[in-house]
């Protein structure tokens, strides 16, 4: 058992101590979809005159975000080393964010920067973006995906802000759950996650609906991998506490679910071959996110998604796990980035008038990602925020993939 321990926690090194995406509820009004909001029109940059236009990508390292990582590098291909230029925020973002910051305004002090996209936007965003404004760049569009500071603080500060619906994740979870005709749902977090206010909205929606189906929803405190131990001992308690879960609800269907990137493949690894365990998704949903390491794959992140999820649901099939694990059909983070570059190259020309348009954003999400839903996030003090979006796909039936 140790060895497989310490093999397993070898794996999930390789995914990093991101949080899974977060933020609070929205009223139970539905938010307005972005084509019924007007384009924002304010100061765009002047159409590009000349050759020598830029765009700044910030992202997390391989370690910690590889989808994003590699996104980055996929826009350095498509627009050329000349237009794009990429650089990486610490993996100990919390207690570096001066760092951060500085990797901001560096990019600003280009001239011939015009656009940052920066995903995931980690603490130290809101900051830089300032800092950036205070330079007098009024000319550069800010993007922002996946976000970790309050939606009313980035979205004040950024152009345009992007990021998964957690807040809606309640109710497709939940209706996986359903689904499976699951008894209990475990949520591993911890406080500093809980503070966000999607991850909390989310939770919110769970619980509601959690009651609604006659589902025992256990909350479980989970060490946070930024604290003093790191991210070997919330691996190492995932693998622990799944089979004490499964003791105590012995019988019963559990599905398991935790907010942390680099718990993923602990978690899915603790299930793979417990045949009452479900896993419900990643908390950043994509078929790349902690499959491969936890069943041995070698899957081009960002290739061919179906093909992914094909390979993913023959090793599952192995392990007769098929009909008890889902995720996203597409990685949502890497698209926020693509679609992000495309914008701003747009802006850049010219093409693209308004620092936010939400009709564009949502025709450029559904011509790479059929079926997303685009909306305008509603916060809970049910303000809708008309540059901040979320995107919704639904989970997938890893059967539908043999």
């Amino acid at each position: 058992m140790k060895k497989l321990t310490s093999l397993l926690l070898a794996l999930g090194m390789t995914v990093g101590l991101l949080g899974g995406c977060g933020n609070k509820p929205a009223a139970d009004t539905p938010a307005p979809t972005p084509s019924q909001a007007p384009p924002v029109e304010s100061k765009a940059a002047e159409p590009a005159t000349n050759d020598n236009w830029k765009i700044a990508v910030l992202t997390g390292t391989v370690s910690q975000g590889e989808e994003e990582f590699r996104a980055a590098e996929k826009a350095v291909e498509t627009y050329g080393a000349d237009h794009v230029i990429t650089a990486t925020y610490p993996d100990n973002f919390m207690s570096e964010m001066e760092t951060t910051v500085s990797t901001l305004v560096g990019f600003a002090s280009d001239p011939d920067v015009k656009a940052i996209v920066m995903c995931q936007a980690v603490p130290g965003a809101k900051a830089g973006f300032d800092k950036i404004r205070e330079m007098g760049r009024d000319d550069m569009l800010l993007i922002a995906g996946t976000p970790q500071e309050d939606p009313d603080v980035i979205a004040a500060a950024a152009d345009i802000v992007m990021y998964a619906d957690e807040v809606a994740q309640g109710d497709t979870i939940m209706e996986k759950c359903a689904d499976w005709g699951i008894d209990v749902l475990i949520h591993y977090s911890f406080p500093r996650h809980m503070a966000m206010e999607l991850i909390a909205g989310r939770h919110e929606l769970l619980q509601k609906n959690a009651d609604a189906l006659g589902i025992e929803l256990v909350d479980v405190t989970a060490p946070d991998p930024t604290a003093e131990a790191g991210l070997s001992a919330s691996q190492q308690f995932i693998l622990e506490d799944v089979p004490q879960q499964l003791k105590k609800y012995e019988g019963k269907k559990v599905a398991f679910f935790t907010t942390n990137c680099g718990m993923q493949p602990s978690l899915q690894a603790a299930c793979l071959d417990e045949p009452n365990a479900y896993y419900t998704q990643p908390c950043c949903p994509s078929p790349y996110h902690g499959f491969p390491a936890t069943l041995g794959l070698e899957l081009a992140v960002g290739g061919d998604d179906e093909e992914a999820l094909h390979q993913i649901a023959l090793k599952l099939q192995e392990h007769d796990a098929v009909g008890r694990y889902s995720t996203w059909a597409s990685p949502v983070a890497m698209t926020v980035i693509e679609i992000g570059c495309e914008y701003a190259k747009g802006f850049i020309d010219g093409t693209i008038t308004s620092r936010n348009d939400g009709a564009k954003l949502a025709e450029m999400f559904n011509a790479k990602i059929e079926g997303a839903k685009v909306a305008n996030y509603t916060d809970v003090k049910g303000n809708t925020l008309e540059n901040y979006y979320t995107i919704l796909l639904a989970p997938v039936d890893f059967a539908d993939y043999l």
